[in-house]
């Protein structure tokens, strides 16, 4: 596999995020509605080692090789 990029992101909020979704709550703290205290992206070499990977095979998916090639 071949190295990823994680981004740890830390928001608080007033309200109870857990009905929104990930997309929403970002917004929310772009806009004011909600803070975030912390961005932080890393390199990592090995995500299959990293105790966050939870063992997806998003990555490997055919249909998501043309998207992340692009990007590299």
């Amino acid at each position: 596999m071949k190295p990823l990029y994680k981004t740890t992101i830390v928001i608080w909020s007033k309200f109870d995020p857990s009905h929104v979704g990930m997309e929403n709550l970002a917004y929310e703290a772009s806009e004011g509605q909600a803070y975030c205290s912390l961005r932080d992206t890393l390199v990592v070499d090995d995500p299959k080692a990293d105790k966050d990977w939870d063992g997806t095979e998003f990555f490997d998916s055919p249909s998501n090789e043309g998207f992340y090639k692009n990007r590299a």
